[in-house]
Parts: C-alpha cells; sequence; structure tokens
C-alpha cells in the first residue's frame, strides 16, 4: 500500500534511490556488467521502493514478479521524474534512454544520440543511466513494455506537477 505524499517528499525518493543505485555503482569499483547492473538496480529499487510502502519491498520478489516489479519501478520513474525537476525534462530522459537503447537502429543515428545526451545538461546523465539499467532489468527478466511504463510514469508525474500547482492556487484565491 503506498503512502499520500507530496511532490518534495516524492523528489526526496527520487534522490533516494538514484543515491542508492550511484553508491551501488561506485562500490562495485567497476563498470558493472550488465547482469550485475540489473543486480544493482533491483537492489536500488527494493531500497527506494520500501520508502514510500508499508511493507518492504525486496529485491528477489521484484526479479520473481513482473507485476510487482512494474508496479514498484513505474512509482519508482515517476519519484525520479520528481527528482529530475528543475534538471532535466522527462522527454529528453526517455529520449536519450531510447537513443542509448537502440544502437544498431536506423531510427537514431550516432549524431542524434550524442545530441539526445548532450540535452541532458551536465546533471542529467545520472538519471538517464539509472533508467536504462531500470529498462534493462524490466526486459531482461520479465520481458515487460518498459517504455510504456516509462510513459505511465511520465504521465503520473505531469498529473501529480498539475494536481498539486491547482491545490496552491486554488488555495491562494479561497
Amino acid at each position: 500500500m503506498s503512502v499520500e505524499v507530496t511532490n518534495e517528499v516524492r523528489a526526496r525518493y527520487g534522490r533516494a534511490l538514484l543515491a542508492y543505485y550511484d553508491d551501488a555503482r561506485a562500490a562495485l569499483g567497476h563498470e558493472p556488467s550488465a547482469r550485475e547492473d540489473v543486480g544493482l538496480v533491483w537492489a536500488a529499487c527494493a531500497r527506494g521502493g520500501s520508502q514510500d510502502r508499508w511493507d518492504a519491498v525486496r529485491a528477489e520478489d521484484l526479479a520473481a514478479d513482473a507485476d510487482w516489479a512494474c508496479e514498484v519501478l513505474g512509482d519508482l520513474v515517476s519519484n525520479l521524474f520528481h527528482a529530475a525537476d528543475g534538471i532535466v525534462i522527462p522527454r529528453l530522459l526517455l529520449d536519450a534512454v531510447a537513443a542509448s537503447e537502440s544502437r544498431g537502429e536506423a531510427a537514431w543515428g550516432e549524431a542524434a544520440r550524442t545530441e539526445a545526451w548532450r540535452l541532458l545538461g551536465e546533471r542529467g546523465p545520472r538519471f538517464a543511466r539509472l533508467l536504462i539499467a531500470m529498462r534493462r532489468a524490466l526486459l531482461t527478466v520479465h520481458d515487460v513494455d518498459a517504455d510504456g511504463l516509462f510513459e505511465g510514469a511520465r504521465s503520473a508525474f505531469e498529473a501529480e506537477v498539475e494536481e498539486e500547482r491547482y491545490d496552491a492556487v486554488a488555495a491562494r484565491r479561497a
């Protein structure tokens, strides 16, 4: 069960998730293999997902249950977008992920991939690396529509931002 939170709290959860993942990568001491990265992202998502739920989220449960993984990671991606708010636009993050994951496909040439990453700015690539790892984990372990999940999380983020904006305007007018 999720606990109702503000967008600032969601952003804090997203920053913590990013820190868990970055710390795990750093502790590894080398660039993770694809298999190692899946393990790192499940562990980071378990810690991150446990922040706003009554029961702890376990990495092995995320790896074993596609529906549970999609539920938890959908919330986490939305939180990550809140953490990135004011740093990089979610659409740019998703474009960079798509560009990185489409190596060899005609849709993204090398110049387009480079431009997609340049648009992330100085601090955006950290967010994109985590999203790429989350996408790979979802695809390799569960073969789910990770891109659809990310788009759903982007829509949730936008709705949460709009709802909080509306509530603030309504409160000022009252």
